[in-house]
């Protein structure tokens, strides 16, 4: 069966009500949190407390298709067979 691979480049203004976070630490704080909630967190955690660079973003297409404004500056479809 064929593939289809999309590659894409672009930015968005990410809602923080819409996107969540992920814990990747293992650290015995929230698995997931708002974006709301990631704003609040300092930027960097320590050994007690989880920080920003403590969690990435949940799903960039969330984030896509609740953003507040964005662009993509390129989009490609290719089949792979």
């Amino acid at each position: 069966m064929s593939k289809i691979i999309v590659s894409a480049s672009g930015w968005c203004e990410a809602d923080p009500e819409e996107v969540r976070f992920q814990l990747i630490t293992d650290m015995d704080d929230q698995a997931y949190i708002t974006g709301v909630e990631w704003l609040e967190l300092p930027e960097s955690g320590d050994k007690n407390n989880v920080g920003r660079d403590d969690y990435i973003l949940e799903c960039v297409g969330k984030a896509f298709d609740t953003a507040i404004d964005g662009d993509y500056d390129h989009v490609e479809v290719e089949v792979e067979e």
